[in-house]
């Protein structure tokens, strides 16, 4: 009894000292965020049970292709919904059936928290454009060109501060940045590759663990437009406490694979 009294109280008290073994996957949250205005992120989907469950996000990079995280993949049959500021109010939004007989997960990727966490879902039927009721718009994946470090953006449906998980899209303003920066501020024996991108800020929750897996990270090009940074890949948890970076494929640095593989189905 005596040694499992200590067990739990040597639990407790690494909790407390925010000393988290592992990382995992977003518990699907963003600390800290505000609700996003209506229309300004055309570009992200919510991916759905055919249940009309929410569990992850994506972005659209072509009327008909999802770019998301591959340990996302998980549902023979699915739901891609477009144009949803509301994630369970679809009357305006376009919905799409997606299936796993339709996308490619990168093919080293090893299931589980690492790199390779990218994947792309091909719809049998292309989202309309521009519509007016329900905007839905493509947004261009990053290049080296352009800085993908300072002021971002994260969008997303996951939960708040209190646990709950807002119907209406949220948003939260974060600062990238890059590979070495990042591992500087992770703890050791972390998962982090130079194909990943982070959002921090020290001593803050803001962004730990965040948003909904998949789900677009961004910043603004030199012509105003949005282009695609990063998908949310993986963090260190519980995401409401610790002040770990969060961690994002960078989605620059599969450019090649997404030529590659863009025309698949």
């Amino acid at each position: 009894m005596k040694l499992f009294v200590a067990l739990i109280a040597l639990v407790v008290a690494s909790a407390n000292a925010n000393i988290i073994g592992m990382p995992g996957f977003p518990e699907g949250r963003i600390i800290n965020g505000n609700e996003a205005k209506v229309g300004e992120a055309p570009f992200i989907v919510s991916l759905q049970t055919t249940w009309n469950a929410h569990y992850c996000a994506g972005s659209l990079i072509r009327n008909d292709v999802v770019l998301t995280a591959a340990h996302c993949m998980t549902h023979t049959n699915f739901q891609v919904v477009a144009g949803a500021h509301s994630r369970t109010k679809k009357s305006v939004a376009q919905v799409r059936k997606g299936s796993s007989a339709r996308q490619t997960i990168h093919e080293k990727y090893g299931g589980s928290v690492g790199p390779f966490d990218i994947g792309l879902i091909f719809l049998d039927k292309p989202f309309n454009i521009n519509t007016r009721n329900a905007p839905v718009a493509t947004i261009a994946v990053a290049s080296k060109q352009y800085a993908t470090t300072g002021n971002g953006v994260l969008y997303g449906w996951g939960r708040d501060n209190s646990g709950s998980k807002p119907d209406k899209l949220h948003k939260l303003d974060v600062e990238i940045i890059d590979y070495k920066k990042c591992l500087a501020n992770m703890p050791r024996g972390n998962k982090l590759a130079e194909t990943n991108v982070c959002t921090f800020r020290a001593g803050t929750t803001d962004g730990s663990c965040t948003g909904d897996s998949g789900g677009p990270l961004v910043n603004r090009r030199p012509d105003g437009s949005y282009q695609l940074v990063g998908t949310v890949s993986w963090g260190y948890t519980p995401c409401a406490s610790t002040k770990y970076p969060s961690v994002y494929t960078d989605v620059a640095s599969y450019r090649n694979w997404i030529q590659q593989h863009i025309n698949d189905f």
